[in-house]
Parts: structure tokens; C-alpha cells; sequence
């Protein structure tokens, strides 16, 4: 099979896996805007975006590290993971504590935001969970076992949000079914990895989170530089603004965000053939440019029938937003092939120069011009900031060639 075909098959799964969470998060968001309003709407997704900061720390870039290291040398690829989930739990638990640590000190932090904060912040626990059975399933390009996992948990989720809002639960206890939806993929993760390894125990070493949390700082600083300039403009809209604006822009945000795992699902699938060869990434950069154009271009046709499906009407706001996210779509596509190349080359620290960079900018023009023109500027705002990290990324590149 080759590379290119290898790429498609495992981009395929996480297609599919993604058509059903999507699908799932359409109608929960469907079933919260028609039952909560824009204000609702605003504290719930505003809650699920903080908590995906965590998940997004969870993370720090263990999976790319450890998955290189395997590749290119002798390691036991189950003793690593055991260790890394080791790692991993420990590391969830101070994440948690961070998370409802922090609630006291965030100015836009009301009552019904704490208590969803409350009740979904162990679900950083599942995801960091299922991140790790990640590592297995990439390793081996078996996507369709963590698409399984991914689609049971949020399957199960979607029932329990649509029970809780079927009873008129407020919507901080939404939450609850969202907590849960990640418990069961992490569970049924951890069921498939056992189909390869005779125990899935995790092994606490501290000698190795050190090492880890040593060699992989510049893959998570980005990662995390990456999701809070990414995100960053939600909390500046309900500190400068209110949470009607903030559902007005993260209802339009759902949907964009939806279209960019594409170009992150192609990329894990290529990650592991990139480590052995760079042949086919002219290729594969000419393919997310075309997806990106075509993506963009039907959004801008689509977007109000979109919005209007999703939200029942009134939520015009949203439709201006998801237009002007759209034209960003080359600029998300081809960094996210750039910002791989970067991490297979080992320029991690370039990469982390990179991402601060367009963090400063990013933030400076939100603090700029959100408290004037609120989700309108949040909009520009991120496209001009990808654009600006992609000519970073392009800039590194040939100035490294030479």
C-alpha cells in the first residue's frame, strides 16, 4: 500500500469518527440554543472552551515525542506507553486542581460558570486517558479502534445531554452528560489497547515524567500557545462584552472548528510516514490547499443555511462570524502540515518562537479592537493571525535550506 493510500485510509477513519461527533455536537448545540438562548449558549460553550485548554495541556506533546522516539531506536513501544500513562494521570490530576484553582481569579468567572467548570473538569482526566491509547492506535494506523472508542463515549454523551435538557436541568448540570461522554471513551479505549498488551496498568516512574516533561516543553509550550490564542478571544468577549456575544461567536466558531480537524486528521495519519520520508509532502500540501479553497468557498455559500439549521433562527450574528472564519481555512490547512515538518525536523524551539509570536499578536489586537467591535474583530482577528504564523512557518523553512 502506498503512502498516499495509507494517508487516505487513516484519514478516512477519523472522518467518520468525526461526522459522528459532529453530528452529536450539532444537535446538542441545536437543543441548547433553542432551549437556553444566546446567554446560555455563551456560558456552555464558554465552559467547553475552557476546559479544552486543559485537555490541549493534557496533552503536551507527549504522543509526537515518545512516537519518534520509538520509531528511531529500540524502545519497547508498551513499557513507553505504560509509563507515559503513568505520566499522564498524574499530570491530569494537577490540571484539574489548576482548573478550579483558577476560577476565583478569572473576572468573567460567574456562578453558573464555576459550577459547570465543577461539574465537567474531570473529563480532563478521560481525555488524557484516551490522548494516550492514541499513541497506540497511531503507531499502528488502526484510527477505526479510536474512532470506536470516540463515537460509543459521545454517543452515550448525546443521550445524556438530551435527557438533562428534556427535564429543564440548568444548563451548568450539562456538564454532567459531557463528563461522562469522556469516561466512556477512555474506558473503551483502554478495552482496545488491551486487544495489544497483556496489561494496560499504568507505571508512575518520576524519573521519566521529568525526562519527558524536559525533552517535550517546546511541542506543549506551542500546543498550548496555540490553543489559548486560538481560543483567547472567547473570554475577552465576555470580559469586554457579554455571554449573548460569546454564543453568537463560539455557535459560528463550532462550526469552523469542525472543518479544521481535517487538515489535523490528515496529519496524524502522515506523521508516522513522515518520519521516514518527506517524499510525498508536496503532494499532500497541494491537497490541503485544494480542500481548504473548496471549504472555503462553501462555507461562504452555506453559512447562513447552516447557522439557520443549527440555532432555529436569530442567531444572524453567527452567520456573519462563520463567513469571515472561513477565508482562514489555507492558512489552518497548510500550517498544520508546516507545523509537523517543524516538529519531524526537530526545530521545536523555532516552533515555539513561532506560536509566541502569533500569540502576542493575536492577543494585542483582540484587547485592541474587541471591546469595539466584539465577535465581528474576534473573526478577523484569527484569520490574520494563521496567516501571519504561516508566513513565519514558510520564512523558517527556506531560511533553514539555505
Amino acid at each position: 500500500m502506498s503512502i498516499l493510500q495509507k494517508i487516505s485510509q487513516q484519514t478516512f477513519w477519523q472522518i467518520l469518527g468525526k461526522v459522528v461527533t459532529s453530528i452529536s455536537t450539532f444537535i446538542i448545540l441545536g437543543l441548547v440554543t433553542r432551549n437556553y438562548g444566546k446567554e446560555g449558549t455563551g456560558v456552555f460553550t464558554l465552559t467547553l472552551t475552557y476546559l479544552a485548554i486543559f485537555y490541549m495541556l493534557a496533552d503536551f506533546g507527549f504522543n509526537a515525542h515518545i512516537l519518534k522516539q520509538v520509531q528511531s531506536s529500540k524502545f519497547k513501544i508498551q513499557n513507553e506507553w505504560k509509563k507515559l500513562l503513568g505520566t499522564r494521570i498524574m499530570w491530569a490530576v494537577l490540571l484539574i486542581v489548576l482548573a478550579v484553582g483558577l476560577l476565583p481569579f478569572l473576572p468573567f468567572a460567574g456562578v453558573t460558570f464555576s459550577q459547570s467548570v465543577w461539574f465537567g473538569v474531570l473529563a480532563v482526566l478521560g481525555s488524557s486517558v484516551y490522548v494516550t491509547c492514541n499513541l497506540i492506535f497511531q503507531s499502528k494506523l488502526r484510527y477505526d479502534l479510536s474512532v470506536l472508542a470516540s463515537s460509543i463515549g459521545t454517543l452515550i454523551s448525546l443521550l445524556f445531554f438530551w435527557f438533562l435538557i428534556t427535564l429543564h436541568y440548568p444548563i451548568s448540570y450539562l456538564l454532567i452528560a459531557h463528563f461522562v461522554g469522556w469516561v466512556t471513551i477512555s474506558l473503551t479505549a483502554l478495552l482496545l489497547v488491551s486487544r495489544f498488551f497483556q496489561s494496560v496498568f499504568p507505571i508512575y516512574n518520576i524519573r521519566y515524567t521529568i525526562y519527558l516533561f524536559r525533552d517535550s516543553w517546546p511541542i506543549a509550550a506551542t500546543l498550548a500557545l496555540n490553543v489559548i490564542y486560538f481560543r483567547a478571544d472567547a473570554f475577552l468577549i465576555a470580559y469586554f462584552k457579554n455571554n449573548a456575544d460569546v454564543g453568537l461567536y463560539n455557535v459560528a466558531y463550532s462550526v469552523f472548528q469542525s472543518a479544521l480537524v481535517l487538515p489535523a486528521f490528515i496529519m496524524n495519519s502522515y506523521y508516522p510516514l513522515m518520519l521516514k520520508s518527506l517524499e510525498k509532502i508536496k503532494q499532500v500540501a497541494l491537497g490541503l490547499l485544494g480542500l481548504s479553497m473548496a471549504g472555503t468557498l462553501l462555507t461562504l455559500i452555506l453559512a447562513p443555511f447552516i447557522i439557520g439549521v443549527l440555532t432555529g433562527g436569530g442567531f444572524d450574528g453567527s452567520t456573519q462570524s462563520l463567513k469571515i472564519l472561513s477565508l482562514g481555512f489555507p492558512a489552518y490547512f497548510l500550517s498544520a502540515l508546516l507545523m509537523w515538518v517543524l516538529i519531524t525536523k526537530g526545530k521545536y524551539k523555532s516552533m515555539f518562537t513561532i506560536y509566541t509570536s502569533g500569540f502576542v499578536l493575536n492577543i494585542a489586537l483582540n484587547f485592541l479592537f474587541i471591546p469595539q467591535y466584539s465577535f465581528v474583530a474576534a473573526s478577523w482577528i484569527t484569520v490574520v493571525s494563521e496567516y501571519f504564523i504561516l508566513s513565519l512557518q514558510v520564512m523558517v523553512l527556506l531560511l533553514r535550506k539555505k
